[in-house]
């Protein structure tokens, strides 16, 4: 099958830039979960709905782009190290340092480490994504090989698109509900970080498979970029119901049976506008390009870089909205110009880090 030809730049830089500030906004989202207070669960809530979603969804849409431009073996040899490489440095260096940190917080007194979202029993804290990204490499393949499929998938959606979208919300209801039901049993056995894991792979596969079928098919592209209005009307209110229930509900099943109803639907509508915004980028800043490529930087190392600045600054007496206004600027800025300043300047750097070579001029003039 030939990807969908309208609006199929060979660069689409737009998908770089929200791809980029989906991670880079993970920091804020880190920052906010540092106190207990009902605006920064809202904060968190609010990501959760909508912003990994996007970030598959364009992960897919990549990942169906590079395929086709390369042999099997060397699009998977490069995938790997991409996802792989980044991931054991985060677990040998970023996740041991911030475990560190966090225990030697839990000391201090007033310190209230147990609504943090790392527990000791996380062993891979905010680098999930590259596992699932990396165990998405046999779901690219095996989509690529349904071309019928993936065709029907896109008449249905011509077709009727309202009923396709709410295909996707039913199916991304139905899977969060059944692996929540799994993820008790693990929970009880001490398996909490596989239950997390085997939750979020469950979950986010079907934008990873939404973004890969639209592009190749030009109908899932045009649904992702022109919703019916309904879906944007249902998504908000559920928005605001599941924010709602963040604030004033204090029965836990009930506001996580609320937030599993209102995700798939509510990712879904951000997701089509970021993607509305991506398209519709002609031109990107030089800051954009820096920050796009800089963020696998900032969000491998962000949480350490978070925890140790809250190490700092905790005997200060600093309050949470004094700390979420000092720390995630600095943490970003400290990050972003390491990166710009050592990382991207450094082979060895560049490949532990983001899984990538320094680009030669040849190949810089190549591409």
């Amino acid at each position: 099958m030939k990807p969908a030809q309208g609006g199929s730049p060979e660069r689409i830089y737009g998908m770089d830039v929200w791809r980029g500030a989906l991670l880079t906004t993970g920091l804020i989202v880190h920052c906010a979960a540092l106190s207990d207070i009902t605006a920064f669960n809202m904060i968190e809530d609010a990501s959760h709905l909508c912003r990994m979603e996007a970030f598959f969804t364009i992960s897919g849409f990549f990942a169906a782009l590079t395929i086709g431009k390369a042999e099997p073996a060397d699009w998977i040899r490069r995938r790997l190290v991409m996802l792989l490489v980044p991931l054991a440095v985060g677990l040998a260096a970023a996740v041991p340092l911030s475990h560190v940190l966090i225990a030697d917080l839990a000391k201090q007194p007033g310190f209230m480490g147990g609504y943090l979202p790392w527990q000791p029993s996380d062993w891979h804290m905010h680098m999930w994504f590259l596992i699932a990204l990396a165990l998405y490499v046999p779901l690219t393949f095996a989509l690529q090989a349904q071309d019928r499929r993936v065709e029907a998938f896109g008449r249905f959606a011509a077709r009727r698109p309202l009923s396709t979208v709410a295909a996707l919300w039913v199916a991304g209801l139905g899977a969060s509900l059944a692996i929540w039901a799994t993820g008790k049993a693990l929970h009880v056995v001490g398996l909490q970080s596989i239950a997390f894991l085997l939750r979020q792979t469950t979950y986010f596969c079907f934008f990873y498979a939404l973004g890969h079928a639209a592009f190749r098919v030009q109908a899932v592209r045009d649904l992702l970029l022109s919703p019916p209005r309904a879906v944007y009307a249902v998504a908000v209110m559920l928005a605001i119901l599941d924010l709602a229930a963040v604030a004033v509900i204090a029965d836990g099943k009930l506001r996580m049976l609320i937030f599993f109803v209102a995700r798939p639907i509510v990712g879904f509508a951000v997701t089509s506008l970021v993607f509305r915004s991506a398209f519709s980028l002609r031109h990107c800043h030089k800051w954009q390009a820096d920050l796009s490529n800089a963020s696998y930087t900032i969000y491998l190392l962000h949480v350490p870089a978070i925890l140790g600045l809250l190490w700092l600054l905790y005997p200060t007496g600093i309050g949470p909205w004094q700390a979420m206004a000092v720390i995630a600027p600095v943490a970003l800025l400290i990050l972003y110009y390491f990166h710009l300043l050592v990382v991207r300047r450094s082979s060895l750097l560049l490949l532990l880090l983001n899984g990538r070579r320094k680009a030669t001029r040849k190949t810089a003039t190549a591409r």
